[in-house]
């Protein structure tokens, strides 16, 4: 035997001793919990401690070691150890972050002690991404052509966003989101210039592709469409959270590129590499938007998948010049129009909570 196989056997036997070590601790540990059980019905709780310490510690699995918990916060009310009955019950919270009293069928005493924690996410973060197309809102038209013989047009193209968030919730409808995302917009402009004395049609023609990346801060208010109720009560729609929201963004251009498409009738066609329009200016840095949300968040366990609309306005035009008397105005004819730009953006995400358990003050 090599030594290779040698140490894969090793390895394989220890693996198999641990497992085989843990099963028959779980399978001890899973009869002293029908033994809590049956000695906390014959009224003997002060022997509960001592039975679940050593397998609730290491033992139980998940759901086996909720039941021992809630038997030991139980026995240590009637035996009124206020102290130790806070203290397994800040270790159950932490333990388990889903758990929740019956209204129904739990002891009063334990939902009174439950409702003196803090057991809600005292926040969540979360990731999602999406994609969006943008549109264009001419303001002013410029060019070296005649303004009002142009086959001048904006189109709009697909773009992505991809970010991260955090939300906290104020009450139990209200919540305020923050979110930084990395942002890219594309749009065509078309355009033609020199008409033919012919037909009317223009000598050159050109389709500029603009593509913009951006970081976005964003702060918005949402507004959830229903009051919270148990999963039971709860119809198809209300179990998908749908909430509505409000807020602005502020975005910082990282780059704003154009690229050339040219056709010449009557000569060569203009061509080149991608033009820049941060250096010359002629972008604005700072694009702020208004936007307006619509989504919903279906619970996935403690977490939620989240998807949302949104709707962004740029209210501000975001040219700052029009002409670089450069290669962008000389060369291939190009003007920048005073324009503002808005945007609808799909997006899909998931939300994780953050626990905190805590006593609350009384």
């Amino acid at each position: 035997m090599t030594k290779v196989n040698r140490a894969v056997s090793i390895f394989t036997f220890c693996l198999l001793t641990v497992c085989a070590l843990q099963s028959k601790a779980q399978t001890a540990c899973t009869q002293t919990l029908r033994q809590a059980r049956t000695v906390f019905d014959e009224g003997r709780i002060h022997e509960i401690e001592g039975l679940l310490a050593g397998c609730i510690k290491n033992g139980f699995n998940d759901e086996e070691r909720t039941e021992a918990y809630r038997l030991l916060i139980l026995s240590y009310i009637y035996l009124d150890e206020t102290e130790k009955a806070d203290n397994a019950m800040l270790a159950l919270l932490k333990d388990n972050h889903g758990f929740s009293i019956n209204q129904l069928a739990d002891p009063t005493e334990l939902i009174n002690l439950y409702q003196t924690f803090r057991t809600k996410p005292t926040f969540f973060w979360g990731i999602r991404g999406g994609i969006n197309t943008t549109f264009v809102n001419v303001i002013n038209a410029y060019g070296i052509h005649d303004q009002n013989n142009t086959n001048a047009k904006y189109t709009n193209k697909i773009g992505i966003a991809i970010g991260l968030l955090a939300e906290k919730n104020f009450g139990e409808r209200l919540t305020l989101r923050s979110d930084i995302q990395y942002i890219t917009n594309s749009f065509d402009f078309k355009y033609g210039f020199f008409e033919k004395t012919t037909d009317g049609s223009k000598i050159i023609n050109s389709t500029v592709t603009e593509a913009q990346t951006s970081l976005g801060l964003s702060l918005m208010a949402q507004y959830r469409l229903f009051q919270p109720k148990e999963d039971n009560r709860k119809s198809k729609i209300e179990k998908l959270n749908p909430y509505v929201g409000i807020g602005v963004t502020g975005r910082s251009l990282l780059s704003s590129n154009l690229t050339f498409d040219v056709s010449n009738s009557v000569g060569s066609s203009p061509d080149g590499p991608s033009e820049d329009l941060i250096g010359p200016e002629i972008r604005k840095k700072f694009n702020p938007t208004a936007d307006v949300e619509i989504g919903i968040k279906k619970s996935a366990k403690l977490n939620y998948i989240t998807l949302g609309l949104r709707y962004s306005y740029g209210f501000l035009n975001i040219t700052d010049r029009n002409y670089d008397n450069g290669r962008l105005t000389t060369y291939f004819g190009y003007a920048a129009n005073d324009i503002n730009t808005h945007s609808i953006t799909l997006f899909l995400g998931i939300l994780i909570p953050n626990y905190s358990p805590k006593k609350l003050n009384k």
